[in-house]
């Protein structure tokens, strides 16, 4: 007898030819990287050690949370020196609204408006105008 196994054989093939390879190439959208390429004579590829790799990544990381708690830090101190000029501002603001007051509320004896007081505010209002303007 005769195996019929191996005489039948080139019926069907895995692979042929014509299939086009989709591991090789490198070219985009391919999807496969370019083939492995040996170093060229007397240089050898550097291969760092895990326990090298291990330190450089944990001193990488390390930057990175310094650098990101110091743009915190500053960040926090530019924001609570806006809130210090807000409130100076306000304060500023209260403190001239008040006067103002004061200087239109004051009246003689008799309920009349001291004008007296009221000339003055406008003085100081043209002033300020003529210095910012």
């Amino acid at each position: 007898m005769v195996n019929s196994n191996k005489s039948n054989h080139t019926k069907t093939k895995p692979f042929t030819k014509t299939q086009p390879n989709r591991n090789k190439g490198g070219g985009r959208g391919t999807g496969g990287g370019a083939p492995y390429k040996k170093p060229a004579h007397g240089k050898a590829a550097f291969v760092k050690s895990k326990e090298a790799q291990r330190h450089e990544r944990a001193k990488k990381f390390q930057e990175r949370q310094a650098l990101r708690a110091q743009k915190q830090k500053e960040l926090e101190e530019e924001r609570a020196k806006a809130k210090k000029e807000k409130e100076e501002k306000i304060k500023q603001y209260k403190k001239k609204r008040l006067e103002k007051t004061k200087a239109i509320s004051k009246r003689t004896q008799r309920g009349q408006p001291l004008m007296k007081d009221r000339m003055q505010l406008l003085l100081k209002q043209i002033q300020e105008m003529k210095k910012n303007g």
